[in-house]
């Protein structure tokens, strides 16, 4: 297996190292406030010192976060990795019930969380194995203990547990569009080289900012933003909620050097009336992924940062986010690609039934291995057996490779339309649609058909102040792929159904609506 040398023995050390090179430098920006380095580093020895000697954290157990982006999630989860315990970041969007299943599924033994998500954690904590809560607000609910008790409370004497890099630091809930979310369980070993993909790829620094406008208990926030720049002694902006003026005026007032995020928000930026006005001259590197990106706003950032490097990166929880980078150079002339994998990462491309390996520009599933992939999902051997064998990590996705080594998504395997014997993709639809200049998000799904089997379905949500009719959708389609391709069935919509975790749940757009012929 490729793998880094030279590389941080855990994530312990990728915080005390910037701490002895920049202990002045400002690490956090939240609001009004601002950590240092050094400053950073001693709220985090007071917490883990509280969490082990006082409430009986031990190297193994599970501290639970329910918190939006700020200084809070940052300080107690290197606190917990501090005391060799494993931290569950969880998505402040989960109702009761998904809170449930998470917290019995991993055995959390602290929940730490911000007051607002009380309603939902009241109900369900009797059935939990959790010892002790701490909320992030001076007069938190009965039965819970204000953060700050354990934040202020300073201690000289520093925490000494050993971690090694093949220790667990995270149980990160997937985002599964069906059935039961599972915990993929990441080691420190696994996180570091995300950091390190991430640092060599995206060309990272020391001097290097970042502003974090995606929640950061997802794995892009965690691993391709707060991670990598503690490691490198950059400054991390931390916005609890993304808000395009408040975006801008971070990015110019900041200085923001680098930025990685969904597309959507990259498009309602470009949207915005006012992003001109904003200097972002700084911003030299741009990541997006997790959906398509319209080529027509990729331009758009190009024309309005001419010198900003992008970057479209695809990975997984189950990756530690990044497998797939495609470098600067290349990505206004393969927009439809995500880019060669990167440089620990091996792929290939199998057939989905007999796991043959295909040749460039078949399309097949795609499968990697390498030290970012997890081993196991935390207590689940069927889906641990279903999705990793021999090391490979099966992504579920459909891909092909050309000749120069650029990995092409096709699909989701389940999301593949058959119509007729004729398969379609739904990216090469949606990726159509997406160069349609009145078109914001779209959809593509399969529906029931009596005669093909299946048949397209375009899910569109137009751009604001624009209308978009059936035979304009069908037409722009029918103008640039096959007959086959069109779509039988146009719906414009206000917006995608997504979960939680902001993915479009596709299996809740495959209906015909009465009013569609």
């Amino acid at each position: 297996m490729k793998t880094y040398k030279n590389r941080p023995e855990n994530l312990n050390q990728t915080l005390k190292e910037s701490v002895k090179r920049y202990p002045n430098k400002v690490a956090l920006v939240h609001g009004k406030e601002r950590l240092t380095y050094m400053e950073l580093y001693r709220q985090v020895n007071n917490v883990a010192y509280q969490l082990k000697h006082e409430y009986g954290v031990e190297k193994g157990d599970r501290v639970a976060f329910l918190l939006m982006n700020g200084t809070p999630f940052t300080v107690g989860v290197y606190a917990t990795l501090k005391i060799g315990a494993i931290a569950v970041p969880l998505n402040t969007k989960l109702k009761s019930l998904e809170l449930e299943f998470m917290l019995q599924n991993s055995g959390a033994k602290i929940l730490i969380a911000n007051k607002e998500w009380w309603p939902n954690m009241e109900p369900i904590l009797k059935n939990t194995e959790l010892e002790k809560i701490f909320i992030t607000d001076e007069k938190p609910p009965k039965g819970s203990i204000p953060f700050s008790s354990i934040v202020e409370d300073y201690t000289e004497a520093e925490i000494q547990v050993e971690v090694n890099e093949n220790d667990n630091a995270f149980i990160m809930y997937t985002s599964g569009t069906t059935g039961r979310p599972k915990g993929a369980l990441i080691t420190h070993s696994n996180m570091i080289h995300a950091i390190l993909n991430y640092k060599y790829c995206y060309n990272l620094e020391e001097n290097d900012s970042t502003v974090i406008a995606v929640p950061v208990f997802h794995i892009t926030g965690l691993a391709a933003q707060l991670m990598p720049l503690i490691y490198l002694g950059g400054k991390i902006v931390l916005m609890p909620m993304f808000k395009t003026k408040e975006f801008l005026e971070i990015l110019q007032n900041e200085k923001i050097t680098h930025v990685i995020a969904s597309p959507t928000v990259f498009v309602m930026t470009i949207l915005d009336p006012a992003h001109k006005k904003y200097d972002v001259t700084n911003l030299r590197v741009i990541g997006f992924g997790g959906a398509p990106m319209p080529g027509e706003t990729l331009r758009a950032l190009k024309d309005w940062i001419p010198n900003v490097e992008l970057h479209n990166t695809y990975g997984l929880t189950e990756t530690t986010s990044p497998a797939v980078i495609m470098p600067g150079e290349h990505q206004l002339d393969q927009i439809s690609a995500v880019g060669p994998p990167t440089p620990v990462t091996e792929f290939k491309i199998v057939d989905p039934e007999t796991r043959v390996e295909l040749g460039c520009e078949e399309v097949g599933e795609l499968l990697f291995k390498g030290p970012m992939v997890i081993q196991k999902y935390w207590q689940n051997v069927e889906a641990t057996q279903k999705a990793i064998k021999d090391g490979w990590f099966s992504t579920g996705d459909l891909a092909k490779v050309d000749e120069q080594g650029f990995i092409t998504i096709m699909d989701r395997i389940k999301d593949m339309i058959n119509r007729g014997g004729e398969k379609i993709f739904s990216v090469e639809v949606e990726d159509v649609l997406y160069s349609n200049p009145k078109v914001m998000e779209v959809a593509i799904v399969g529906v029931p058909d009596k005669k093909y089997g299946e048949v397209v379905k375009a899910c569109i949500v137009p751009r604001e102040g624009e209308s978009l009719t059936e035979e304009e959708v069908k037409g722009w389609v029918r103008d640039r792929l096959a007959k086959f391709k069109v779509p039988t069935y146009v719906e414009v919509m206000d917006l995608l159904p997504r979960n939680p975790n902001g993915k479009v749940v596709k299996t809740q757009l495959r209906y015909i609506p009465s009013n569609i012929k």
